[in-house]
C-alpha cells in the first residue's frame, strides 16, 4: 500500500490538479493535451519568474529535440483554455521568455491511498481518497489465466462476422460511403494517396567565421530551392513538394537536429548543409536524411579553390543534380534541363544579384534601397540577366507599400521592370506573378475575375481580391488551408492575423499575432525586425477596436521605434491618439507630418485620412481619401472590410468612393 500527495493549485478562476493531471474551471474539466498541461504546470509552479524558451523546452521535452513551434502551439492551447488571448495571465517578454503573472494559491494536499494487489496474471489497482483514517483494504483475487486454444486467422474472421452481424452491416455501409466519397472527391484523395515526395532544404550554415559570407550561404539555399522547384512544370500537378524558403528560414541559426525539423515540417527528406573555408578552399558539406527512420540517404563534400563567386554557379548545379539523383524520382530530359537552368553565365552578375536578395530579405527601407543598387549592378554586368529586373520590380513595389513613395508610381516602375524581365525570358514565373500583383495594385478587378482563383491576386494575403470584395470568410478558409500545409511560415501566420482583424475576430487576431511573434522571435534581428514592426502595428489596430487605448499606443510606439522614423508609423500613432481622445497629441503629429511633406518627404495620404477619421473630421477625411484614391494607396483595397472606416460608411461620399473603385456597395 502506497500513499501519494494530491496537490491542488488555484489561480484566478481555475484549479490545477497536479496528481490527476487536469485543469478545472469550477467543477468543469478543461481538456489540454499532455504536453500543454506540462507547460502550464511548469509555469504555474514557477509563477512570477521569467522563464526562457530553452528552460521551458528542456523541462517539458526532456529527452526529445523539438523546435520552438512545439512550445508555441502548447502556449496557444493554454491561452485558449484560459481565455487569455490578451496575455493577462501568461505574458510574453519579447526575445526573453514568459512570465506566469497571476497569483497562485496552494489549496493543500489531500491524501490518496493507492492499493495494489498482484495476482497471477493480473494486477488490480484501486484508488480512493481518504481523510487520514484508514479504510477497509480491498483485496482483489483472480484465478490464474487459462491459455486459450489456438484458432486460425480465417476461423477468427468468420466467427467475428457471425457474431457481429450488425457491426458487419455498419462496416459495409461505411465502405460503400467511402467508395462514393472517393468518386466525388477523387482528386484530393488521390493526391493524398499518391502524394509526391517532399523535401526541405534547410538554411546552409555559414561556418566560415565571416558573417560577410552569410549572403552566399543564403543565396545558395535559395538557389537550391529554386532549382528543385523547377523540376515541376508550371500548371501541372507537382512531381516534388519543396518547402518554401520563407518557412525554412525560421530555422536559420538554430542548432536543432535536422530530423526533428523534418518531422515538424512534415516532409520525407531534409537536406542539411554547411559551408566552410579551409586552407584557401571553399567546402560545402551536404547530407540528405530520411525523416521517417533517421537514416543517411546521401552525403557528399564539394570543394573549390580560389574565388567562390566564380565557382558558385557550378556548385549550385552539381549539388542540385546530386540531390535530385537520390530522390525517388525518375526525371525526364526536360525536367533535368529545368533543374540546372541558369539565368546568367556571368558569376559577378550573379554575385551582385545575391547581394541584392540578401538586402531585400531584411524588408527594411534601407534594405530595399540597397537591393535596387545591387540589382542594377547585376544588370550592368549582364543586361540579359532577367532576375535582377524582376528584383528591382519587387523592391519598387514594396517601397510603395511601406510608404517610401506613392503607390501608383511604385506600381508603374514595378510593371516596367517585370515587362523587361519577361522580354528576356517569357517563362520567368516570378515576373509573371509580379505582373498579376501589379494588376491587383492597379485595381484591375476584371482581369482577376477572368482568371479566377489561379490569379495570384485572387487570394493574395494582403488586400487581395477577396478582401477587396468583402468576401473575408472565403479568404480565411484559403489561409487555413495554406497554414495546414505550412504552419510555421511567418508570413502566412502574420497575414492570417491581419485577415482575422478584418473579420472582426479580435481575440483570435491577438492570439494569431502573438503566435507569429513567437515564431519570429528566434530569427536574427536583421531578418525579423520588419515583421516584428508589422506585428506590433497590427496588435495596435486590434487593441484600438477593443477600446484598449493604452495598450494600442504602446504597440504603435514599439512599431515606430523599428521603422527608421517613417511617416506611416507616426500616422498610425496619430490615429491612436485621436481615437483615445488625446486630440492635442493627434493634432501635433498632423502638423509635424505636413511640415515633413513641405520639405519634400513623401507622406502617405491614407494615414492622414485615418487621423482625421479618429478626430471625427469627416470632411478632411474625405479630402485625404480622395488623394489616396488618386494614388491607388495600398491600404485602400481594404476599405470595405477595415473597421477604421466604419464612421464613414453611412456618408453618401463613402458609397460614391466604393462605386468609383468599382467595389460592391
Amino acid at each position: 500500500m502506497q500513499k501519494l500527495s494530491h496537490q491542488i493549485l488555484s489561480f484566478s478562476e481555475f484549479t490545477l490538479d497536479l496528481r490527476r493531471g487536469c485543469l478545472l474551471r469550477a467543477q468543469e474539466e478543461i481538456k489540454l493535451r499532455p504536453k500543454s498541461f506540462e507547460v502550464l504546470r511548469y509555469l504555474v509552479e514557477n509563477n512570477g519568474r521569467l522563464i526562457s524558451k530553452d528552460e521551458l523546452i528542456h523541462a517539458v521535452w526532456v529527452e526529445a529535440a523539438v523546435t520552438d513551434d512545439s512550445l508555441v502551439q502548447c502556449l496557444k492551447d493554454i491561452r485558449h483554455a484560459l481565455s487569455d488571448e490578451t496575455q493577462q495571465i501568461i505574458k510574453t517578454v519579447h526575445g526573453r521568455g514568459y512570465i506566469f503573472d497571476t497569483e497562485v494559491r496552494d489549496n493543500g494536499s489531500a491524501q490518496v491511498t493507492k492499493y495494489t494487489e498482484e495476482t497471477q496474471g493480473v494486477q488490480v489497482i484501486i484508488e480512493e481518497q481518504t481523510d487520514g483514517r484508514e479504510q477497509h483494504e480491498i483485496a482483489a483475487q483472480t484465478p490464474p489465466l487459462l491459455a486459450a486454444p489456438k484458432v486460425s486467422p480465417v476461423r477468427r474472421f468468420t466467427n467475428a462476422i457471425k457474431q457481429h452481424k450488425l457491426a458487419t452491416a455498419f462496416a459495409s455501409a461505411v465502405f460503400v460511403a467511402l467508395v462514393i466519397a472517393g468518386i466525388v472527391f477523387a482528386r484530393p484523395i488521390l493526391f493524398w494517396w499518391f502524394k509526391p515526395p517532399s523535401i526541405a532544404v534547410l538554411p546552409i550554415v555559414n561556418a566560415t567565421g565571416d558573417p560577410n559570407n552569410n549572403y552566399i550561404a543564403d543565396g545558395l539555399t535559395e538557389s537550391l530551392i529554386t532549382s528543385l522547384n523547377q523540376i515541376n512544370e508550371p500548371g501541372k500537378r507537382p512531381r516534388l513538394l519543396v518547402t518554401a524558403q520563407s518557412t525554412v528560414s525560421i530555422f536559420r541559426g538554430k542548432e536543432i537536429e535536422p530530423r526533428s525539423i523534418g518531422r515538424e515540417l512534415g516532409v520525407d527528406t531534409v537536406l542539411a548543409s554547411q559551408m566552410i573555408e579551409q586552407n584557401g578552399l571553399w567546402i560545402i558539406k551536404v547530407e540528405m536524411i530520411n525523416v521517417a527512420n533517421g537514416s543517411e540517404m546521401w552525403r557528399k563534400q564539394y570543394s573549390w579553390g580560389g574565388n567562390f563567386t566564380d565557382a558558385f554557379l557550378t556548385m549550385q548545379d552539381e549539388i542540385a543534380k546530386g540531390v535530385a539523383g537520390k530522390l525517388p524520382l525518375s526525371l525526364s530530359d526536360a525536367e533535368r534541363q529545368r533543374l540546372t537552368r541558369r539565368y546568367t553565365q556571368n558569376p559577378a552578375a550573379y554575385d551582385a544579384y545575391l547581394k541584392g536578395r540578401a538586402s531585400w530579405f531584411k524588408t527594411t527601407p534601407e534594405g530595399y534601397r540597397k537591393s535596387i543598387e545591387y540589382y542594377q549592378q547585376a544588370i550592368d554586368l549582364d543586361p540579359n540577366f532577367a532576375l535582377p529586373y524582376w528584383g528591382i520590380g519587387t523592391s519598387s513595389a514594396l517601397q510603395g507599400k511601406i510608404g517610401l513613395r506613392p503607390e501608383k508610381e511604385a506600381v508603374e516602375k514595378a510593371t516596367e521592370m517585370y515587362l523587361k524581365a519577361l522580354q528576356i525570358d517569357n517563362t520567368l514565373r516570378a515576373a509573371k506573378g509580379g505582373m498579376e500583383l501589379a494588376e491587383l495594385e492597379s485595381w484591375n478587378w476584371e482581369a482577376i475575375e477572368k482568371a479566377g482563383p489561379l490569379h495570384l491576386g485572387y487570394h493574395f494575403f494582403h488586400g487581395g481580391y477577396l478582401i477587396a470584395m468583402g468576401r473575408v470568410d472565403e479568404q480565411l478558409a484559403f489561409e487555413n488551408r495554406g497554414l495546414a500545409l505550412q504552419p510555421h511560415n511567418p508570413g502566412l501566420n502574420f497575414f492570417h492575423a491581419e485577415t482575422l482583424f478584418l473579420a472582426r475576430q479580435y481575440d483570435a487576431a491577438i492570439a494569431q499575432y502573438q503566435k507569429t511573434l513567437d515564431i519570429v522571435s528566434g530569427l536574427p534581428p536583421e531578418y525579423s525586425g520588419a515583421l516584428v514592426n508589422w506585428i506590433h502595428s497590427g496588435l495596435g489596430q486590434v487593441y484600438l477596436q477593443k477600446g484598449m487605448f493604452t495598450e494600442a499606443i504602446a504597440e504603435f510606439n514599439q512599431a515606430r521605434d523599428l521603422t527608421e522614423d517613417l511617416p506611416p508609423a507616426w500616422e498610425e500613432l496619430g490615429y491612436a491618439y485621436a481615437r483615445s481622445g488625446q486630440r492635442d497629441e493627434a493634432t501635433r503629429i498632423l502638423d509635424q507630418l505636413q511640415e515633413r511633406a513641405k520639405r519634400g518627404e513623401y507622406v502617405l495620404p491614407l494615414g492622414i485620412a485615418w487621423i482625421y477619421i479618429g478626430l471625427g473630421d469627416k470632411d478632411q477625411a474625405f479630402v485625404w481619401l480622395e488623394k489616396s484614391f488618386e494614388e491607388r494607396s495600398d491600404g485602400l483595397r481594404e476599405i470595405k472590410t477595415n473597421p477604421i472606416y466604419d464612421p464613414l460608411r453611412s456618408d453618401p461620399r463613402f458609397t460614391d468612393l466604393l462605386k468609383r473603385m468599382r467595389l460592391p456597395t
